[in-house]
């Protein structure tokens, strides 16, 4: 007779799923996890209804009806497998490192800076073409998903970087101050065209590196010396 799992009091052997959930909790700091534990909620409601028309950053609903919420909470949008995957490639290893870095408060901080900057431009935008134009097209046009964060957080990274340094897209090698960029023309290739919220993404992450440096380089030579 063959022995059976737990047999002679030896204990059963882990479940590998609660295993790799709780190496993730255990690695994984408070704002990053939950953020993505809400992406991966966010995928699965989708099969009751679609959250891209519940909460993305659409002219028509934040503008004229006052749902403001959508500016804060658009990036939390994903409506599809891939993207979810690619966020907890991505997100895992950023979001952690910035938010080992900066603190939970001050992380949490950033992402709702950046998503309401990047999505209130958006806003901008859409209105202006839309009021120049005519076009109703603008009215839904959307910003969501988790990437118009993650595109600025990457970029205010690239901005720290020592100059010369590289990172690796695939095979290729790019220098990492365009790595940002990189990543976006890859997106607009595999999307069918540019995606205007990415493209903000970007500059916000850009604007705010660089604000951020100049800052720190004004503080660090008003400081005085002993």
């Amino acid at each position: 007779m063959s022995a059976q799992p737990g047999a002679n009091g030896a204990p059963p052997p882990p479940n590998p799923v609660l295993s790799a959930y709780a190496t993730f909790v255990k690695d994984t700091p408070l704002v990053t996890r939950y953020t993505l534990m809400t992406l991966a909620s966010s995928w699965f409601m989708s099969f009751i209804f679609d959250p891209t028309m519940a909460i993305s950053n659409i002219p028509l609903f934040t503008v004229y009806k006052l749902e403001l919420y959508r500016i804060v909470l658009s990036p939390l949008v994903c409506p599809s497998l891939i993207t979810l995957v690619f966020a907890f490639i991505s997100f895992t290893d950023n979001g952690k490192r910035l938010e080992l870095s900066m603190g939970s408060t001050a992380f949490v901080t950033l992402m709702g800076t950046i998503s309401t900057v990047t999505n209130l431009i958006f806003l901008v935008l859409c209105m202006i073409c839309y009021k120049a134009t005519g076009d109703q097209s603008f009215l839904f046009s959307a910003s969501a998903g988790i990437w118009t964060i993650l595109l600025a957080l990457i970029a205010i990274e690239c901005t720290s970087a020592p100059p010369g340094t590289k990172r690796k897209l695939f095979v290729f090698e790019i220098p990492t101050l365009y790595y940002p960029i990189a990543i976006l023309v890859l997106f607009s290739v595999f999307s069918g065209g540019p995606n205007l919220a990415y493209i903000l993404s970007v500059l916000v992450g850009y604007a705010y590196g660089y604000v951020s440096y100049f800052i720190w380089k004004r503080h660090s030579y008003s400081a005085p010396t002993r």
